[in-house]
């Protein structure tokens, strides 16, 4: 799993430095593989540490791919490769939860991110200063990705050692929650050890913050700042006490689904607010005008806005098979798209509008299951974790909230992974915190202060 990190935050510098392809990024996919056929078959528990509904949600969404592809008349490599952006990272979950169940293990996996999230940081602020003149280590692939043109004028998007400052701002904010963990775990009362603690802390936190805002996307930084208010407030009312890993046994837990839906709702007001009610779904699906997007999406001329047009033909068909794009205008404007074999593909960004063109609404609600069955139990019972477990939340909701407004976040195959583990590292966290009692009752375990033997499982009602 550490090769697969350094992986994901290597290939990109590699390919500028060696003048590689995009096809180097099928690295992640095979040291993904190797580590699913070593690591998968030593977790013991699997099925408690993680939702028992998920394999078969994802057998579902496999069915569903296979068909889409069969239908459309999709090229199979382009169709391979959009269907393992769906399901083939997913099952990281296990393994995260798995390790995130130790706590070593779990300092040790947040040390690494947090030194990683320094490094790329500090690449981001010199990149910044620099600009154009910055080694070619630090400059995005295609050049004219650096600059973004706005109402105030043009501005440098640093990509520190990465192809674009989407993908450095993306794997800071996950060095940035790893930061927030690591802040939360106490520290041995010994003043040497605590003041190396703090001056670490204070310098990679610098950095890392540094590059978040020379890496200029806004909206990660914006999530970061929520993510951050959201914490603050778990921890002034959560259950478990402070300085202890575990949670009150004698309280209740839900106390916290009404400060959840208090936050969803003064967060869904202020964005409504500041959208306007009219461009709400707009700013969900991606950028463009309402009826545009609505159009290209379930309109009349979109005849296969139930079960999409086939997986990858979004993004994958001009970069895998080298179509050429080009601009159509139709009663709802003008949408980019190109023609494969005589038939024509729309394309998006990312996010949720690349999801429903490739998947329509059945196949969307299908990866939606996917997400609701590992978020939701966690998202519930967010106040009974640990800051590590809090952290690890709040990281993989910004991160969806992030793909929602229409980037590549979970369609990137170098962050897309880290997602999934640390969805599955809140699992783990939650199963080291409670055990099942008789009768199905939470029950608080003892504090750990060594390597844990294995962890326990999670209560029924979770799964």
């Amino acid at each position: 799993m550490l090769i697969l990190y350094l992986a994901t935050l290597s290939v990109d510098a590699v390919r500028k430095t060696a003048s590689l392809s995009g096809g180097v990024l099928t690295t992640t996919y095979i040291l993904t593989g190797i580590a699913y056929i070593f690591l998968l078959p030593r977790i013991r528990n699997r099925a408690r540490i993680a939702p028992r509904s998920l394999p078969l949600l994802l057998v579902f969404l496999s069915l569903f791919c296979l068909g889409d592809t069969i239908i459309n008349d999709v090229p199979l490599e382009m169709a391979l490769v959009g269907s393992v952006s769906y399901v083939f990272f997913v099952p990281l979950i296990y393994i995260g939860a798995d390790l995130a169940a130790d706590n070593h293990r779990a300092v040790t996996a947040l040390q690494i991110a947090v030194i990683a999230g320094g490094l790329v940081g500090l690449g981001a602020i010199v990149s910044a200063v620099m600009k154009q003149s910055s080694p070619a280590l630090l400059q995005p692939i295609t050049p004219t990705v650096a600059i973004h043109t706005s109402n105030e004028g043009n501005i440098y998007l640093a990509p520190s050692v990465f192809a674009t400052a989407e993908q450095a701002s993306e794997q800071l904010l996950i060095a940035f929650f790893a930061w927030t963990a690591l802040a939360s775990v106490p520290t041995v009362r010994l003043k040497r050890v605590f003041r190396l603690k703090r001056v670490f802390l204070a310098v990679t936190g610098i950095l890392i913050a540094g590059g978040l805002v020379a890496a200029e996307r806004r909206a990660d930084i914006y999530v970061a700042l929520a993510g951050s208010l959201a914490l603050l407030i778990l921890r002034q009312t959560s259950l478990h006490k402070a300085g202890n890993l575990v949670p009150s046994a004698h309280r209740r837990p839900g106390g916290g689904s009404r400060v959840l839906l208090l936050l969803v709702a003064t967060g869904l007001i202020v964005t409504i607010s500041f959208l306007g009610a009219g461009r709400t779904p707009s700013f969900l699906i991606s950028t463009g005008p309402l009826g545009y997007r609505l159009g290209l999406l379930f309109g009349t001329d979109a005849p296969r806005s139930l079960i999409g047009q086939g997986t990858g033909t979004s993004t994958a068909g001009i970069s895998l098979l080298g179509a050429t794009s080009l601009d159509v205008a139709s009663t709802h404007g003008t949408y980019s798209g190109y023609f494969l074999d005589g038939t024509f593909f729309r394309t998006a960004e990312g996010g949720l509008g690349k999801t429903l063109l490739e998947l329509g609404l059945v196949g969307a609600a299908l990866y939606a299951g996917v997400f609701f069955s590992v978020l939701a139990p966690i998202v519930r019972f967010i106040r009974r974790l640990d800051g590590i477990g809090c952290s690890l939340v709040v990281l993989v909701l910004a991160l969806g909230i992030i793909f929602l407004k229409g980037h590549e976040a979970l369609d990137d195959p170098l962050i897309q992974p880290l997602f999934w583990l640390c969805a599955g590292g809140a699992w783990g966290r939650m199963s080291t915190l409670v055990s099942t009692g008789r009768g199905g009752a939470v029950t608080a375990l003892p504090a750990v202060s060594g390597r844990d033997s294995a962890p326990a499982p999670a209560p029924r009602h979770w799964a």
